[in-house]
């Protein structure tokens, strides 16, 4: 217990790409919830006698749904993408603070 409030308290471990990936999946669940209560209402429109538009909403969910899951996807790997880069240039640093020995005195410190 005492080293999870620590870890939160200390910025030793970003904890922003575990946030992403929940909120990624979050997301995820509710098109999926959404896209069905679509198809439900597709179904319904066949049953009220207004087949022109049930076709159409039952032929456009999927495909709305496909561009939307891509989109979802390519903007929480946005956000992914800037946590990586913090952490890869972080391992960049230590790298070069090791292969040198002797940090640079004309480096500022992070």
């Amino acid at each position: 217990m005492d080293s999870l409030i620590r870890s939160l308290l200390g910025f030793d471990r970003l904890i922003g790409p575990t946030l992403v990936k929940i909120v990624y999946y979050l997301g995820a669940g509710i098109i999926v919830i959404v896209i069905g209560i679509s198809l439900l209402t597709a179904v319904m429109s066949f049953a009220a006698g207004n087949f022109g538009l049930g076709l159409v909403q039952f032929l456009a969910a999927p495909v709305v749904a496909a561009v939307v899951f891509v989109y979802w996807r390519f903007i929480c790997e946005l956000f992914m993408l800037a946590f990586l880069a913090y952490q890869r240039l972080g391992e960049i640093r230590d790298t070069l603070r090791t292969a040198t020995g002797a940090p640079d005195p004309n480096h500022p410190a992070f």
